[in-house]
């Protein structure tokens, strides 16, 4: 494997919160605004293949994950 660059991963560190910098407030709002469709427009085509109980499975599988994130949190604070 070949070794990084160390100026390259120093640069990529930097990522979104350099280019959050550089854009003006209408231009973040867009990227935001962009990102949620992605995601919704994700989530519907889940719905249209799995059927109407997407919505139920979903909201279970984000409570499980926070279940286990919690978990976690817990074990390492002991």
């Amino acid at each position: 494997m070949t070794p990084k660059n160390p100026a390259a991963v120093a640069l990529g560190r930097k990522g979104g919160k350099a280019t959050a910098q550089k854009r003006t407030a209408e231009e973040r709002s867009a990227a935001a605004k962009k990102a949620v469709e992605a995601r919704w427009t994700r989530l519907r085509e889940l719905s249209k293949e799995i059927g109407s109980g997407t919505r139920k499975l979903l909201k279970e599988s984000r409570a499980a994950q926070a279940r286990r994130a919690k978990a976690k949190e817990n074990q390492e604070s002991t």
